[in-house]
């Protein structure tokens, strides 16, 4: 790889030292077979860019590889072994955020133009290239990339506080729902990590987000159902159309139609529809163990009721999952006192009032607002003291 990069990045505002994320929106990758062209670029906007230059498109996309990304990335069109488009486009793929130039002679205009066209590139110039109209161009490609990349933070941002509200809503309405989607999650992201997912972010969403539909039940009737009691046939109706209540409350949320469904088919056998997602299958093992516990089950004896059900179960995903179990160490516990808790500490116990109020369940991770709401039903209705806590290194004081 033959690249050269200007190691002291600058703003154009009194040539100033750039902030690190000036530095990043900064970064321009220009690309030409010629050296002297490379150049060129490399002394007359070192000082207004933060400027990497690579000889030939193979060396152009190893660059792009092996540092931060580019905000914007200038070729040539005419260069041996690959041209302007071709390489573009495979910059598009590498670093699809990296706004695209390319640099043209006149005879070149139509290719140039179909390019465009085709979505390859933000801009294109023709030779010889102006320094003030290069200047404008990079200019106005660092600021539809900041563009860019400001949407997709303030989508994330509006995202992950839209979960955070659901998340927080079902801890404080039906504290036994939350503790079973946090029961599960952390079983989720081991299950993702272990298949090596590329979804992992919307498996963990749709396991924190897979009891939603029960803010329209009672703790009491789902910890009936866990526990095993008899249902009225109102309850077992209500129960059974909580993950079509979930996904009507999160299909319209950006970016979380995947996850609707997986909530959605979240109690989807194999047998009634194999073409259900592996986020649903996933789901499908780990709620059903869980409820095997919750009635009184050990580990072992859930999972040997569960694997022969090939027509019920995804036979792989519940495979890894039991040998995650059965190699997992058990956890130990601690006592600590209500002034102790902390967000992130994760229940060893129920966590009840004096007069049966349920505001925990066991295995669940602690939020700022299920802590709060703890210790305020503590001072209105009184609780037992000490509170076994799972010990964990995240936990110390």
């Amino acid at each position: 790889m033959s690249a050269s990069q200007d190691t002291t990045p600058r703003n154009d505002i009194g040539n100033a030292p750039a902030s690190a994320q000036d530095q990043l929106n900064r970064r321009v990758l220009f690309v030409d077979d010629e050296s002297n062209i490379l150049d060129s670029f490399r002394r007359t906007l070192r000082k207004r860019f933060d400027v990497t230059t690579a000889s030939g498109p193979l060396s152009g996309l190893d660059t792009i590889r092996d540092h931060p990304a580019f905000a914007v990335v200038v070729s040539d069109l005419r260069m041996p072994k690959m041209n302007g488009v071709e390489f573009l486009s495979r910059v598009r793929s590498l670093s699809p955020d990296s706004v695209r130039i390319m640099l043209t002679a006149h005879a070149d205009v139509e290719a140039a133009v179909a390019a465009v066209n085709d979505g390859a590139v933000f801009r294109f110039l023709t030779k010889p290239c102006q320094t003030e109209t290069l200047i404008r161009a990079i200019e106005a490609g660092m600021e539809h990339y900041r563009l860019v990349n400001a949407e997709r933070d303030l989508l994330r941002g509006t995202l992950r506080g839209s979960i955070n509200v659901l998340t927080e809503v079902l801890a404080l309405t039906n504290p036994e729902a939350f503790g079973r989607s946090q029961r599960i999650k952390g079983h989720m992201s081991a299950l993702a990590k272990r298949f090596d997912r590329p979804d992992a972010w919307k498996l963990d969403l749709a396991a924190m987000l897979s009891q939603i539909g029960c803010v329209t039940l009672t703790s009491d009737m789902l910890h009936k159902k866990l526990a095993g009691g008899k249902l009225s046939a109102d309850e077992k109706e209500l129960l059974a159309n909580h993950p079509d209540v979930g996904y009507n409350l999160l299909k319209h949320i950006p970016r979380l139609h995947d996850v609707a469904e997986m909530v959605r088919q979240q109690n989807t056998s194999l047998s009634e529809n194999r073409q259900i997602s592996f986020g649903a299958r996933a789901l499908k093992i780990l709620l059903d163990y869980d409820a095997r516990l919750q009635s009184g089950a050990q580990p072992d004896d859930a999972l040997n009721d569960m694997l022969p059900a090939h027509d019920v179960y995804d036979s792989t995903i519940l495979l890894a999952f039991a040998e995650m179990i059965r190699g997992s160490a058990p956890r130990s516990s601690r006592q600590l006192y209500l002034e102790d808790l902390r967000p992130g500490m994760v229940t060893a116990q129920n966590i009840e009032t004096r007069d049966g109020t349920l505001l925990a369940t066991a295995g669940q991770e602690l939020s700022d607002a299920s802590v709060s709401r703890i210790r305020n039903f503590a001072r209105a209705y009184g609780l037992d003291e000490p509170l076994s806590i799972l010990h964990s290194p995240d936990t110390e004081e």
